[in-house]
């Protein structure tokens, strides 16, 4: 079992660069080229950091173009830096690292109409990112609503999935939320869509765990729809002093316990989604004393192919 986190490296500081789109207009291409700039280079940072702690996982912000789904922004004379992106490349392939990215809340797959336009730009978008960093890695991505039938917005998620460029289907990964579809709900739709699901505990807990505890669920079905490509969870758990769903900042360790007595696989990755990103990760590897063997390798080699960068 690897560990990861997603977006923002604390124990470095510094965030992706945003941008408005008043300011675009305003200040043209030319800035928005310096933020992704600036943005690659912070990439490239926290990836060696990451490499130098032993850590494998991890989810690159959306903001990496700032607006870059936009219909303004015309990504394709957005310039990725050659020497960053092969120092991407290896670092990925040194630390056998799986990159992931999650398209925010308004990115629905479940939506029809001008929704739906917006949001197969912004998939589009992800994967095309991947495609210009060298990552054959995961989009993840919520069922979203359900607009008062279940049924027709089941039939409309696999009829979208199918309109999807391929670079973007064989990335993209459901998960299941809160709210609108738990993971019996999400399952069928992974089935017939051959896209895998990743089960989230948290979202679990608040939708599904009163009609299937977490050790119940059929985890042999779930581990199927990866296709023999290694599985991916996300765990979190409920800040008490915040809203329904809010992330706490770090992990209890003798939850985190629980939480892997209850899944029977041997070998996979948790994306842990907690507001002290790196700094929870590295006190959880510490209280459930993982030792790390540092990274797979300093070359290209097949194997970091198969096992890291590609799943």
């Amino acid at each position: 079992m690897r560990l990861g986190y997603a977006c923002v490296n604390l124990s470095l500081g510094g965030k992706m660069r945003s941008l408005r789109l008043t300011t675009l207009r305003e200040r043209g291409l030319a800035y928005l080229q310096a933020l992704v700039n600036a943005n690659l280079a912070l990439l490239v940072s926290i990836l060696r950091w990451n490499l130098a702690q032993g850590i494998s996982v991890f989810r690159i912000s959306s903001d990496l173009v700032p607006l870059g789904s936009h219909p303004e922004v015309p990504l394709e004379q957005i310039r990725f830096d050659p020497v960053q992106v092969a120092e991407i490349a290896r670092l990925r392939r040194a630390g056998n690292m799986r990159l992931s990215m999650h398209p925010g809340q308004y990115t629905l797959i479940s939506a029809d109409g001008p929704v739906w336009e917006s949001s197969y730009r912004d998939l589009c978008y992800h994967a095309a990112v991947m495609e210009r960093l060298g990552i054959e890695g995961d989009i993840i991505l919520h069922g979203g609503g359900v607009y008062g039938d279940r049924a027709a917005t089941a039939r409309r998620i696999l009829a979208h999935i199918e309109e999807l460029p391929e670079g973007v289907r064989r990335r993209l990964r459901l998960e299941n939320d809160e709210r609108c579809w738990s993971v019996s709900q999400l399952l069928p739709i992974c089935e017939a869509s051959g896209l895998p699901l990743v089960v989230d505990n948290l979202h679990h807990a608040l939708n599904g765990a009163a009609e299937t505890p977490l050790e119940g669920l059929p985890w042999e079905r779930i581990l199927t729809t990866w296709g023999g490509r290694r599985p991916k969870l996300h765990y979190a758990e409920q800040d008490p002093r915040k809203r329904f769903g809010a992330h706490s900042e770090y992990v209890n360790a003798d939850c985190f316990r629980a939480f892997l007595a209850a899944v029977p696989w041997s070998d996979y990755d948790v994306m842990l989604e907690c507001k002290a990103k790196d700094l929870a990760l590295l006190r959880l590897r510490q209280e459930l004393g993982l030792i790390t063997a540092g990274p797979a390798c300093d070359e290209h080699c097949d194997q970091c192919d198969q096992q890291g960068g590609l799943n």
